[in-house]
């Protein structure tokens, strides 16, 4: 189902929506002419239309590729993928608003892996103690997908984000272990946790790096 906000700014339109002539609204829709210039270095990797079996998740390499914002790549899956099928729900993200599914070519479809995936295995985290299964610490991940359970577009902004707010958050259990000899989080894990980070982010990325379009986390 097309977003009702603009995938600029997240603003919800009087007059409706205008939607990207080169994705027909797959994965952009906006409220301006000017929204969506500015979006455009965003949108372009994912800019082409899909059919009603696709779905735009996020490809995980692992390791080998540094630094780990490069280890993110937009993938078009096709809802035959086992992902839909086997992959796992990550939690944090489920109670967070934001349900994802993660699947790796090594745990769950038994190929080879030649090394691990950090960023996949923080979000597989556990709520209750903020570390991942067992299989996923002692097996190498190896190459992993992200999805969102809803089969909405999945940005690298987004998982970008996200993958950032894990790491926050061991970044407390990590200091509450220290200090106080218990974790994982004071305050309960919700959705307006997850956007007070995600707005935290994207402000410091705007006035620090200077991202354009980089303003809105659907």
């Amino acid at each position: 189902m097309p977003s009702s906000r603009c995938s600029k700014c997240g603003k919800v339109p009087d007059d409706g929506l205008r939607n990207c002539s080169g994705c027909h609204g797959a994965t952009g829709a906006y409220c301006s002419s000017e929204c969506q210039k500015a979006h455009w270095k965003i949108h372009k990797p994912m800019c082409r239309p899909i059919g009603p079996n696709e779905v735009w998740g996020i490809k995980i390499l692992d390791n080998r590729h540094q630094p780990w914002f490069s280890q993110f790549q937009h993938v078009l899956l096709n809802t035959s993928h086992p992902i839909f099928t086997k992959g796992e729900l990550c939690p944090v993200t489920a109670k967070c608003g934001y349900p994802l599914l993660i699947y790796s070519d090594s745990i769950h479809g038994g190929l080879p892996a030649q090394e691990n995936n950090q960023p996949a295995v923080y979000l597989r985290i556990e709520p209750h103690d903020g570390f991942a299964p067992m299989h996923w610490q002692m097996q190498e991940p190896g190459t992993c997908y992200v999805v969102r359970q809803d089969r909405q577009p999945l940005t690298k902004e987004a998982i970008e984000i996200i993958y950032n707010f894990h790491s926050y958050l061991l970044d407390i259990v990590n200091l509450e272990l220290a200090t106080n000899g218990r974790g994982p989080w004071r305050k309960p894990l919700s959705p307006e946790w997850l956007k007070s980070f995600a707005d935290d982010y994207r402000q410091e990325e705007i006035s620090r790096e200077g991202r354009k379009g980089f303003d809105f986390f659907p």
